[in-house]
């Protein structure tokens, strides 16, 4: 069945409504105090909201504060936490919604089955359960500062307690957010039949009153890891900071056939992240790809089965991840599925993209390659080998979209995007306790 593009929209509003929360402004951080306690909430079955997390977590660890992890269960073979404890971190166990859960009924179903799923949010995404949940964990790690990344009821929380919280987004989400606009009404519509009332049921429960989520979320501070040159600030989010890119790599090794990349055959990268339509589009790929001239190295994160990757031409190459800065040293260009996160590790190595973005939010995002001219977009679930092949001649062969590319490479490798969210959060926890 044909996934119509408009159903990530409305998990995200989800996301974002849920991750609404009030900040006062207060008297000025002291330049010095203790050692902070940092609880971070990532969405735990998304690659880059764990990865990009961690690396924060690890500039906040280095200036001297502690940072403990919570999420469902690190254990999930879907969950991405391991990369949090793999990092030296303690995770300790809070309630998620089941977006992996979500996801393979939009993937398998379309978005009929996933707009009846909306209306029934409380089976796979619980809000009272989850801010019930993460209340306990402040209670018992008693943090100074909360922080969110595409999770559900850490602003709530917050509020709640009286916690100073923060939250990590992408500038283009604000896409779907600009008054008057389709999404917004999308997201209006969500928040006053839907969210609201579960809203109000928490806030009655812990004796707070109710407030607009939409409002707490356009005075929120929002550290965006994007650079300013794509984004520009945007009219009514007071404190969205775009603080840089955050290029995460999960701890892992070369893989066994890294030397081979630097034989002469040109490679191309190919990743989807952790929301991708990889293995349909290898199978549909791999009788023409292997007549091409050219290696095709595949970075999994799990998406891929045994027997699809069994099945692949003598020019392909798999590793369930691998750091992707690493390889593309050695390639002409990448395919993947428009994540943030990968097109900032692309642009870093001056590498051309082409873009085969499966939802709406990342077609919003891959608009910067046609913007910027590094790269062309096609469809994850609708571009067919012959057209994919032929998008990725055409950025190899013309050099103008690799110099497109490496017009933004110092920027990204000249990002101190880490050390500035540490900054800001550190600077709002001691406000907080002021």
């Amino acid at each position: 069945m044909r996934v119509h593009g408009h159903i990530r929209p409305i998990l995200l509003s989800l996301n974002t409504l849920w991750n609404a929360f009030m900040t006062h402004a207060g008297t000025p951080a002291p330049a010095t105090g203790k050692p902070l306690k940092i609880v971070i909430f990532p969405l735990g079955f998304g690659l880059a909201h764990v990865g990009r997390t961690v690396v924060i977590a690890r500039a906040l660890r280095d200036l001297g504060h502690d940072v403990v992890f919570a999420g469902e269960d690190p254990d999930h073979p879907r969950s991405k936490l391991d990369h949090a404890i793999a990092a030296g971190f303690r995770v300790v166990r809070a309630k998620e919604p089941q977006q992996h859960w979500a996801w393979d009924r939009f993937h398998d179903y379309g978005i009929w089955i996933t707009l009846w799923d909306v209306l029934r949010t409380s089976e796979w995404a619980p809000l009272d359960q989850i801010v019930d949940d993460i209340i306990r964990v402040c209670h018992e790690e008693k943090p100074d500062l909360i922080l969110g990344d595409a999770s559900v009821g850490v602003s709530t929380a917050g509020h709640i307690l009286g916690i100073p919280a923060a939250g990590v987004l992408n500038s283009y989400n604000a896409y779907f957010i600009r008054p008057w606009r389709f999404h917004w009404f999308l997201v209006y519509f969500l928040d006053r039949f839907i969210l609201a009332p579960i809203r109000k049921r928490v806030y009655v429960k812990y004796g707070v009153k109710p407030v607009c989520a939409i409002r707490l979320l356009q005075n929120m501070p929002l550290l965006s890891p994007d650079l300013e040159a794509f984004h520009t600030h945007h009219p009514g989010f007071a404190q969205w900071q775009a603080i840089g890119p955050i290029v995460a790599e999960p701890p892992c090794e070369l893989p066994p056939w890294f030397d081979e990349l630097s034989d002469g055959t040109p490679n191309i990268y190919i990743t989807m992240g952790s929301t991708g339509l990889l293995e349909g589009l290898l199978r549909r790929s791999y009788a023409l790809f292997a007549t091409a001239p050219y290696r095709f190295i595949v970075t999994t994160g799990g998406q891929v089965s045994e027997a699809c990757m069994a099945e692949a031409p003598a020019n392909f190459r798999f590793a369930t991840y691998a750091p992707g800065s690493k390889l593309l040293e050695h390639c002409e260009a990448m395919v993947y599925h428009g994540g943030n996160g990968s097109m900032y590790q692309a642009l870093a190595a001056g590498v051309p993209m082409v873009a085969l973005p499966s939802h709406l939010e990342q077609k919003v995002c891959t608009l910067l390659l046609k913007q910027h001219g590094f790269g062309l977009i096609g469809s994850g679930r609708h571009t067919g080998a012959a057209k994919l092949l032929r998008m990725i001649n055409e950025v190899v062969e013309n050099p103008e979209y690799r110099t497109n590319a490496r017009r933004f490479s110092q920027d990204v490798l000249d990002s101190t995007a880490a050390s500035k969210a540490a900054k800001i959060l550190i600077d709002r926890a001691y406000r907080g306790k002021a």
